[in-house]
């Protein structure tokens, strides 16, 4: 008996249930040792018949209904109503072997294959928490760089405002809900450092500008300077001006070397002499 791909998948059932006679059994061996295809439904039935018999309770059926359905199927195939007797009928074959092991081999396939899905899975799934840790990581680091790069700032103010006779200034935000700020520091000398944070980066030929006011004086320029991702901006200047009561404050101007503030004040302090 040759039979055609479409002659297995018909016989694909019965064959992984063992049903088949020893004559059909062979010939779906036959096929399937010559076959290119792969003939996948049958590793799927193999699959899913394990399974039923392991998941599902065994029912015992009603008495009498193997005999009413063999009688059915004998009258069918007679083409008239009669009875069958129960002695003539082929019981069908238990599995051999070596359908057993083959059946065992399918499910095991099966088992290696759901697993290696479920490593793909696991593996998706720890890229893609891998690449949020890495997000927070870079993000914390970035934090930090932020942090020790203002750190630095404040090490420069310090050093100014540690002299003697220095005057001090708290920056803060030229609006609410703004974080900007930082501190300045003036030196006997005119020598004058700012050290600010959280500065929303300068881009194009935009610059933070420094300017000193004294009373109701216009503003004057203390030069400007560019801010990076980091959001910290450093200063150091020069002018005679910077006297207790002296305003310092930063504007954000589109282009260096404004003579005049155009933009509104990001952040502004007052200088304080140091208390004896």
């Amino acid at each position: 008996m040759k039979l055609t791909c479409d002659d297995v998948r018909d016989l694909a059932a019965g064959f992984v249930l063992g049903a088949l006679d020893a004559e059909e059994s062979a010939a779906v061996r036959a096929h399937l040792a010559d076959c290119p295809e792969a003939h996948a439904e049958l590793a799927e039935l193999g699959g899913v018949v394990p399974y039923l018999a392991d998941s599902l309770e065994p029912v015992e059926p009603p008495a009498g209904l193997r005999d009413r359905l063999l009688a059915a199927a004998a009258s069918a195939s007679a083409g008239e109503p009669r009875v069958a007797e129960a002695s003539s009928v082929t019981p069908i074959p238990f599995p051999s072997a070596e359908d057993r092991d083959r059946r065992a081999a399918g499910r095991t396939r099966l088992g290696t294959w759901a697993l290696g899905i479920a490593a793909v899975l696991a593996i998706a799934v720890l890229g893609a928490w891998n690449l949020q840790l890495q997000a927070r990581l870079n993000g914390a680091q970035a934090d930090l760089a932020a942090a020790e790069a203002y750190q630095r700032g404040i090490a420069a103010v310090l050093d100014v405002g540690s002299q003697s006779g220095a005057r001090t200034a708290f920056l803060a935000a030229g609006k609410p809900g703004v974080r900007t700020g930082g501190v300045a520091a003036a030196a006997p000398d005119g020598t004058v450092v700012m050290a600010l944070h959280d500065l929303v980066p300068t881009a194009g030929s935009e610059v933070y500008e420094a300017w000193v006011i004294v009373g109701q004086q216009a503003p004057v320029a203390l030069g400007g300077f560019t801010v990076g991702s980091d959001g910290n901006g450093l200063l150091r200047a020069s002018t005679t001006l910077a006297e207790p009561g002296a305003v310092l404050a930063l504007t954000l101007e589109p282009l260096p070397g404004a003579t005049a503030p155009a933009g509104p004040i990001v952040s502004s302090g007052s200088l304080v002499a140091p208390t004896s």
